[in-house]
């Protein structure tokens, strides 16, 4: 079970096997363990088995004594060390950044208050109010998708759309667990797509903000930094950052900078506020563009019509690119 890929707000976006906490006798005790391995199938891809004994191996790796009491945050964090041997920490982002991961293929492992969550959004359990842990990944124009631990589904279940205004009365925001699209695997491969030997030169809008990227592993944003004024550097490659599974997403195309406060990272020049030019011929369209296109089709006229007219006395104008 190697979960799918769905376009979510504009992106593909991976969402991983589903397993739920409904096994066994209730009163059903696992919605933390069973979001926490939800997560971490992201982070992993879904190499991790997404099963009733793997959500078990995890609340014992924990250490809790009182599963069904409801297990807490600190929980998890021991049971990714134990099981995985994984450390992570759970953090207190403001709703901004949450929309900004979710929106780049991040998932959190969230609490919420169960019974302040809207009754439609209850129907797994609705005589239900406590304490509950859930997954939410994507974004969408004020919205993202629920995997709701209680959903009596299968592995193909990719959870229940959810306006961000319904869900924030009913969460827990200083328990968040994070996982990255991928982020547990090796290292993804960066490969060069253009390399530049006379270095060109990129530009930062004032008040833009640039996040620079481990040339070792892109996955992790090094600094990102707000510019206080017009600025520019240089860079040396065009690059693109591809997982090492097959036919998994690229993660994306950067530039690899050279000097300045960003150098020996990647940058992302579709940003914003900067502007790169990595077309092959500097200041040009690169190939296979509409304008490259459309050049190479008048050279192919000029050529016909120099054969035939020319009558090599050095009469017959010189072919422009640019007319």
């Amino acid at each position: 079970m190697q979960g799918q890929y769905l376009q979510i707000g504009g992106r593909t976006t991976y969402f991983p096997p589903f397993v739920n906490e409904v096994f066994g006798n209730p009163p059903y005790w696992s919605c933390t363990f069973t979001s926490l391995l939800n997560g971490a199938n992201v982070g992993w891809l879904g190499k991790l088995p997404a099963t009733t004994d793997e959500i078990r191996a995890l609340a014992k790796a924990s250490g809790d004594v009182d599963t069904k009491g409801g297990s807490r945050s600190s929980h998890m964090v021991k049971a990714m060390q134990v099981r995985y041997g994984r450390k992570v920490q759970i953090e207190s982002l403001s709703p901004e950044r949450v929309k900004e991961r979710l929106s780049k293929g991040w998932a959190m492992v969230g609490g919420v208050t169960y019974g302040l969550l809207p009754e439609i959004h209850r129907r797994p359990s609705p005589a239900f109010k406590g304490g509950h842990r859930i997954v939410l990944l994507g974004w969408d124009d004020g919205r993202t998708r629920i995997l709701d631990p209680m959903e009596r589904h299968d592995h193909t279940f990719t959870g229940r759309w959810i306006r961000w205004a319904d869900f924030e009365p009913a969460w827990w925001s200083t328990e968040q667990l994070w996982f990255r699209e991928g982020m547990m695997l090796d290292a993804p491969i960066v490969k060069t797509l253009r390399a530049f030997p006379k270095p060109r030169i990129w530009r930062v809008r004032e008040g833009t903000v640039v996040a620079g990227r481990s040339l070792a592993d892109p996955r992790q944003v090094v600094v990102r930094h707000r510019l206080t004024k017009n600025s520019s550097a240089r860079f040396d490659a065009w690059v693109e950052v591809r997982p090492r599974q097959d036919k998994a997403v690229p993660l994306g195309r950067f530039i690899r900078v050279t000097n300045g406060r960003f150098a020996g990272l990647l940058i992302d020049p579709g940003t914003e506020g900067i502007k790169a030019d990595v077309n092959e011929i500097e200041g040009r369209p690169a190939a296979g563009s509409a304008a490259a296109a459309t050049t190479s089709v008048r050279r192919q006229e000029y050529d016909r019509l120099k054969q035939q007219f020319d009558a090599g006395d050095g009469t017959f104008p010189p072919f422009t690119e640019n007319p």
